[in-house]
């Protein structure tokens, strides 16, 4: 009975789309959910957990959220989000102990601001115009289609960025940095690595 409950829950939460309001919480299990895009085009995304994360921007003017535990439905994937007239917050808030394995599939307007921070992980975002910024303890940054300006970086991990027209910086602190089909004032940097650059044109 539990178990129909929960699954009609989903789905339920996955065909609809919340309207914004001034100030919205959700419960502490977030699984599969879509809210109405907040006027502040702005995503905050703070995972004490850490976990995968992949943002890509779409046409629709909803935020899309789905996380899942080592690619499984979790019961309780101890996930926050918060919407309010600044924008969309989530946290985790399990600790970085290395027993889980949460991964994030976000969908936001092309037009997105993003404020990212891990405990550890990959991140991959592709197709968001806006201000990128964050950073990851550990894991690889892959991104892809960018437009605006970028400040991201990852403590051990390689950084790709590719098709993207950008300013700001990308670095590493080990790892290598490849730069390709990119136009902008960007510029890459690694302490333990090389810097690639292909078909990249400044200004």
């Amino acid at each position: 009975m539990l178990h129909t409950l929960l699954a009609s829950a989903l789905i339920s939460a996955a065909a609809h789309v919340t309207p914004i309001a001034p100030s919205v919480t959700l419960p502490r299990v977030l699984l599969d959910t879509a809210v109405a895009a907040p006027i502040a085009k702005h995503l905050v995304l703070d995972l004490r957990s850490g976990g995968s994360v992949r943002i890509t921007g779409g046409q629709d003017k909803v935020v899309r959220i789905r996380v899942t535990d080592g690619g499984r439905a979790c019961g309780d994937c101890g996930v926050q989000l918060v919407q309010g007239a600044e924008g969309i917050q989530i946290r985790s808030t399990r600790p970085a102990d290395g027993s889980t394995n949460l991964q994030f599939e976000i969908e936001v307007p092309e037009q997105f601001d993003l404020d990212l921070s891990s405990a550890g992980g990959q991140m991959n975002i592709e197709g968001v115009a806006g201000t990128i910024k964050g950073s990851t303890e550990s894991g690889a940054l892959q991104l892809r289609r960018l437009s605006g300006n970028v400040d991201l970086e990852t403590k051990r991990g390689d950084v790709s960025l590719r098709e993207s027209y950008v300013s700001g910086r990308v670095h590493t602190a080990g790892g290598r940095v490849v730069l390709e089909d990119v136009s902008g004032t960007v510029a890459g940097s690694t302490e333990k690595g090389k810097v690639i650059e292909r078909r990249v044109q400044r200004g």
